[in-house]
């Protein structure tokens, strides 16, 4: 069972090392969020290519060894998250506005990260739909590897799911710029290759009441779009939210492929506390947790309109 880090001293048991450099990141980015100036108002009308490709060559570089849970890659994949939502004005979702929620297990410690655009309608800002991905890969271990005869290699997870935490990034952006009626909260999943175990964490102690949470997207590997063909998951979906996926992904020449849910990803974790969930995807492919999942085989602009669904969703949803 995933059990809640309750304070730092407890933090320095459990790991005495990253524990000092994780908390001071905690404290410097919570103080620094309150003396940025708001974010400009912006009417963004497709997905910067520029941006998303430079944040998958960041997340799957050599310096984040492949992203591993527990490992001082991970760390710098979460510091690096965090500070986006700091330069984008946005609060941290956490205790005392921190980015950063620690939590732990028998195998380590780990920290989701989270930020809040807030909602512009005063009787829906208490409210709040949900876009996450997670950004937890392999690292180097060959456990969950479907090539391990390669060994201890650099698996750097350029689509599961550097991809999908780029496209929550550059949604941030937009929301950051341009607000919806309902508050949006970003969250950033560790450990979801041990077992939904961040989405889980998130869900045991979560920043909003969960009876606040309208709805959540999931982006699990969405860099490989072929044929036009966008995979929709989910148990259960309203016909209102289907015509919302529908229409969204008209039009921008998507193909939606309903399906669903096999429950390997971190919307099923809120589909089973009855929170309504869906996730998108670009489906798996030949270099699913291998070596080879680098970022010259994103498909960048399939992304960016994968990018553009995800919003035109999230704002309907939001504003409805």
């Amino acid at each position: 069972m995933v059990e809640a880090m309750t304070g730092a001293s407890e933090y320095r048991r459990a790991r005495a090392g990253r524990a000092v450099r994780c908390m001071a990141r905690v404290l410097l980015l919570t103080t620094a969020i309150a003396c940025q100036p708001a974010a400009p108002p912006e009417v963004p009308t497709s997905a910067s290519a520029t941006a998303l490709a430079a944040d998958i060559d960041t997340l799957a570089s050599r310096p984040f060894n492949g992203r591993q849970a527990g490992t001082p890659g991970a760390d710098s994949a979460a510091d690096f998250i965090a500070r986006r939502y700091l330069h984008l004005g946005l609060r941290g979702a956490f205790q005392t506005e921190s980015y950063l929620q620690f939590f732990r297990n028998d195998r380590g410690v780990y920290h989701n990260v989270g930020a809040i655009a807030e909602g512009l309608d005063s009787l829906r800002r208490h409210e709040y739909v949900l876009i996450g991905a997670h950004f937890d890969h392999l690292g180097r271990s060959p456990t969950w590897a479907m090539d391990r005869d390669a060994g201890f290699v650099l698996r750097p997870g350029a689509d599961d799911n550097a991809s999908g935490t780029a496209a929550v990034l550059e949604l941030a952006r937009r929301f950051a710029g341009r607000a919806a009626k309902r508050s949006i909260l970003f969250v950033n999943f560790d450990a979801e290759e041990e077992g939904l175990i961040g989405s889980r964490a998130f869900l045991a102690m979560p920043p909003v009441p969960r009876t606040a949470m309208v709805f959540m997207l999931n982006l699990d590997m969405v860099g490989r779009l072929s044929g036009d063909r966008l995979f929709v998951a989910s148990h259960r979906m309203e016909p209102s939210v289907r015509a919302i996926f529908d229409s969204a992904a008209n039009a921008s020449s998507i193909h939606p492929q309903f399906m669903r849910s096999d429950d390997r990803s971190d919307h099923a974790t809120f589909e089973d506390e009855g929170i309504a969930a869906a996730e998108l995807s670009t489906g798996y492919h030949a270099d699913y947790h291998r070596a080879s999942d680098i970022p010259s085989r994103i498909n960048i602009a399939g992304l960016a309109r994968v990018v553009d669904v995800a919003e035109m969703v999230v704002r309907r949803i939001a504003d409805r």
